[in-house]
């Protein structure tokens, strides 16, 4: 059924999620990547720190299907807009290159009938991506015990904010877009590498931990962080 004010197949609502999520993915992708070739990317500060150069790393079997899917299901809707249009694909054939195509003919995409169910299977796909790119914590079971063993890892945005579900009700807002806010406002520093270009960026926990304390939460934060979790 089409939303009649706009004859779009997809809610405002739900459209305005999508969009988050297509977003999202070229970052997520990156993630999966690295989980692809099984690279530690939790490194404890202060540890030893093997390069990825210093010997070589198993392949994912798990990494590869779920980044294999999450394409899949894009480029089936990137197909369909396509075919329904009677245009060619003009983007890369990358996961990141079909979230952007779609997020640039969204307006278009939400007009086609059948599209209503997209968005719950591109975050069903997301998510299991995001099982394999950001596995539950295993490395730390944080209790009040162990909280400084927590605060020692290194781990990217993605990680940070999947460790902070864990953490309790005081860290319920510290999420991605949280630690992408407390970099720009220069209360945290990034972890030096050398790295390799396209792995994101590492922080130390327990610096992100203390900045999120430190810098207040603006209400409005607090419904988008809402709409980013939905």
């Amino acid at each position: 059924m089409t939303d009649n004010a706009d004859h779009r197949y997809i809610p405002r609502h739900e459209l305005k999620l999508l969009r988050g999520h297509l977003r999202d993915i070229p970052e997520l992708a990156e993630d999966l990547a690295i989980a692809l070739m099984r690279q530690d990317r939790y490194e404890r500060h202060g540890g030893a720190h093997r390069r990825p150069s210093e010997q070589p790393l198993p392949f994912s079997i798990e990494a590869h299907e779920a980044a294999e899917h999450l394409h899949n299901v894009l480029g089936g809707w990137v197909r369909i807009t396509c075919e329904h249009r009677a245009r060619h694909y003009d983007g890369p054939d990358t996961t990141p290159g079909l979230s952007r195509w779609l997020l640039r003919h969204l307006e278009t995409f939400a007009m086609i009938e059948g599209t209503e169910t997209a968005r719950g299977e591109i975050k069903a796909a997301m998510n299991a991506a995001e099982r394999i790119a950001c596995p539950p914590p295993m490395i730390v079971h944080v209790d009040t015990d162990r909280i400084e063993e927590a605060r020692a890892l290194w781990l990217n945005a993605r990680g940070i904010a999947t460790l902070a579900r864990d953490l309790g009700d005081e860290w319920r807002h510290l999420t991605r877009r949280r630690v992408h806010v407390l970099a720009e406002a220069g209360l945290i520093t990034p972890v030096p590498g050398p790295w390799h270009p396209r792995w994101p960026t590492q922080w130390i926990v327990g610096e992100v931990l203390d900045a999120h304390l430190q810098l207040p939460i603006r209400r409005r934060d607090t419904r988008r962080d809402r709409r980013v979790n939905a």
